[in-house]
């Protein structure tokens, strides 16, 4: 009897123990781990440009035109609006301006690369004029020397051309009298201004320089005054005027 009663006390002071274990383990402060922060690093998102040294409005207004008129194929014409005129103006008021500089050098190799297209042509006179007017811009620049004698040795080389007869509605010019007061030039030129009065048709003047259309213009328009000649300008050789019928 008694060894049962010992059991029973021994039970009872086992489930007192494991209840206060039990609290106390509840009640000790629970330590949390610690989260790690995440590093943040500064990431550069944007490239820097260099930055443009300080330019004048007035400068700044003639490099934007002269760039405005090199996309645009007008490099030393007409008179008071090319690109040339514009980067030269750019450079008298800030001569060590590199835009404009570099503009200058863009004239140069828009000249170059007609003058090459032309050759591929076989237009030589064209050519040769090309590179003639990129020496206005640069006359030292080693691009023309080495583009000049590549399409000597072209010229050399290629088969001699049969003289353009033209069409029926074409006007060839004697390019000996061209640019000049002669009597001959003069009524050739006046012919074709009264052939564009009675067949209501538009002239294209096909010339070897900027310089040549507009002085072929210039004496049509001094024919007739009144009569006002409608048509456009466009390099090539041999020089001529050609009728084309207006479209309806």
């Amino acid at each position: 009897m008694s060894q049962v009663l010992f059991a029973k006390n021994r039970l009872f002071l086992y489930l007192c123990a494991s209840i206060f274990l039990l609290q106390a383990c509840q009640s000790l402060p629970s330590k949390k781990k610690e989260e790690s922060k995440p590093v943040v690093k500064s990431v550069q998102t944007g490239v820097k440009r260099p930055v443009e040294p300080p330019m004048s409005t007035p400068v700044r207004l003639l490099i934007l035109n002269g760039e405005y008129t090199l996309a645009h194929d007008q490099l030393l014409t007409p008179d008071n609006d090319n690109a040339y005129n514009y980067f030269r103006a750019a450079l008298k008021l800030d001569p060590t301006n590199q835009r404009a500089k570099g503009g200058l050098q863009g004239i140069v190799m828009r000249y170059v690369d007609l003058a090459r297209q032309a050759a591929a042509r076989g237009n030589y006179s064209v050519a040769t004029s090309m590179l003639n007017n990129a020496r206005i811009v640069d006359r030292d620049n080693l691009l023309i020397k080495e583009v000049s004698a590549a399409i000597s040795e072209q010229i050399k080389s290629a088969p001699p051309v049969e003289s353009y007869k033209g069409a029926s509605n074409e006007f060839l010019l004697d390019t000996n009298l061209l640019g000049k007061n002669d009597p001959q030039i003069l009524a050739r030129l006046a012919e074709i201004v009264n052939k564009l009065k009675t067949t209501n048709s538009l002239a294209l003047i096909i010339a070897r320089t900027d310089n040549e259309g507009r002085w072929i213009y210039q004496k049509m328009r001094e024919v007739d005054p009144e009569f006002r000649v409608r048509g456009d300008i466009k390099l090539g050789s041999p020089p001529r005027v050609v009728l084309e019928k207006i479209a309806q």
